[in-house]
């Protein structure tokens, strides 16, 4: 902090705990609907460090410093759920934290969250946002935006980070890092968009935190587009040239047999379904809420449980790769349609524009939460070839199971190497983006984009984080 002249908010972490938390010094709490039986958290055992829910994968966590995101408990510990609101001390550690622990990590603190985990941005209720380490007039993104800030600072190498709609992706596009989302098992408890993992400091790092080999693909079968599926706002044209370059250049490698246009996945308007889905779930967030989660809330208490239960049904049916894409193995698209904006850039909108914002800036990432699939985004030129810029994103998603997650990271690592003959400014960006000159504008004057809208009163426009 003395270095950087920022608080500790401003770095990524919400707070420090007074003694770091493992499995050893874990307190007996009351056990809670979900957890293990007491005989399971009485011993450590190689067994636990397998026991894990199809779709999480850890890896052997001993011995690593890890920062638990602020929407999860640990038992003794403080939690805001991202709002100053909101704060509570927990009296059990939850799943999510039971598996770190229990994976040999050592907990040090947590790191800072968007409010409930809702947006693609980091501005905890009543707290500081984090500081982007590439330079500050580029927001952090979110909604794990303290987990990349404080991974990209080398506070940590590793921090834990959830995905309900690109929100491991997005903010570690927006700080210059590789990230995967893993595939997750969409049918839990009906459909789950939510992924937890990680946020890492590179690839190799990564793959540990995982427990994933870097297995070297042969032969794939790219598509690619920049043509955004849950929003018309099109791309920029910087971001469109280098992604659609860079993807390009991976047939020079084994790995990829063809690069070739992908068509769109599902009618946009499919993306209804989620939107209104992951508003049912905010419907008993309790208050005080900002405004964007408390609309969203009010949209969520619209939605009788009888119509929540067929759009999710109507979700589990999805299945682009028998569909479109039955002829590829991955596909590619810009992380994020444009440079991450400035910090307020969204949260000084109407609820309604925020959201579709949102939806133009991210236009692709959710459908892999929809899937359950896995994703990477990795950044086209690593950021010390271009101080001060933002290096343009690339996400490679999985189509189905027909590459595996080390698969994907091993493609993802080979995209620095393929892009060494460009220029690094091409494949970078030096200003935020200005999202009035795209017709999101705080005073309401300019007009807003056609956007994807659930069609249900809650005019989401498209994206949940």
């Amino acid at each position: 902090m003395q270095r950087t002249g920022l608080n500790a908010h401003q770095l990524g972490i919400a707070r420090v705990y007074d003694q770091p938390r493992s499995l050893a010094n874990e307190p007996r709490y009351p056990k809670k609907s979900g957890e293990l039986d007491d005989s399971e958290n009485s011993t450590l055992t190689s067994d636990w460090l397998r026991w894990l829910p199809k779709g999480h994968p850890v890896g052997d966590l001993s011995n690593k410093e890890i920062l638990l995101k602020d929407l999860q408990k640990l038992a003794g510990e403080e939690t805001t759920m991202g709002s100053i609101h909101q704060r509570l001390t927990a009296d059990y550690s939850d799943t999510a934290t039971l598996r770190l622990l229990r994976a040999g990590a050592t907990i040090v603190g947590a790191s800072v969250s968007a409010e409930f985990g809702t947006t693609a941005y980091t501005e905890p209720v009543g707290l500081p946002h984090p500081v982007n380490p590439l330079n500050e007039k580029f927001m952090a993104g979110g909604s794990s935006g303290g987990a990349a800030v404080a991974v990209a600072r080398g506070l940590v190498d590793i921090a834990h980070a959830t995905d309900g709609g690109g929100s491991i992706r997005i903010p570690a596009a927006c700080c210059g890092l590789t990230a995967l989302k893993p595939a997750h098992d969409r049918y839990r408890g009906g459909f789950t968009p939510t992924a937890h993992g990680f946020i890492a400091k590179d690839i190799p790092t990564t793959a540990n935190a995982y427990g994933l080999e870097l297995s070297a693909p042969h032969d794939l079968r790219v598509g690619y587009t920049n043509t955004g599926f849950h929003s018309s706002v099109p791309v920029n044209p910087t971001i469109a040239a280098a992604t659609a370059t860079s993807t390009s250049l991976l047939v020079t490698t084994p790995a990829v047999e063809s690069v070739t246009a992908a068509p769109a996945p599902y009618p946009r308007a499919t993306f209804d379904l989620f939107s209104t889905a992951i508003a049912a779930r905010c419907a008993d967030l309790p208050d005080p809420l900002s405004p964007l989660t408390a609309w969203l809330r009010s949209a969520g208490q619209q939605v009788p449980a009888w119509r929540r239960e067929r759009i999710e049904e109507a979700i589990r049916n999805l299945d682009p790769s028998a569909g479109p894409w039955r002829d590829f193995d991955v596909i590619a698209v810009p992380t994020i349609a444009h440079a991450p904006p400035a910090p307020g850039t969204f949260s000084a909108l109407s609820p309604e524009d925020n959201f579709a914002a949102q939806t133009a800036w991210t236009p692709w990432g959710t459908l892999w939460n929809l899937m359950g699939w896995a994703a990477v985004t990795v950044p086209l030129v690593a950021p010390s070839k271009v101080p001060g810029r933002w290096p343009i994103a690339l996400m490679l998603g999985a189509v189905g199971n027909r590459v595996s997650e080390g698969e994907l990271l091993a493609l993802a690592s080979l995209i620095p190497d393929a892009t060494q003959v460009l220029d690094p400014t091409q494949l970078s960006m030096g200003e935020p983006t200005d999202f009035a000159a795209l017709g999101f504008s705080p005073d309401g004057v300019a007009g807003t984009p056609a956007v994807s809208d659930c069609g249900h009163g809650c005019g989401c426009g498209g994206r949940h984080g």
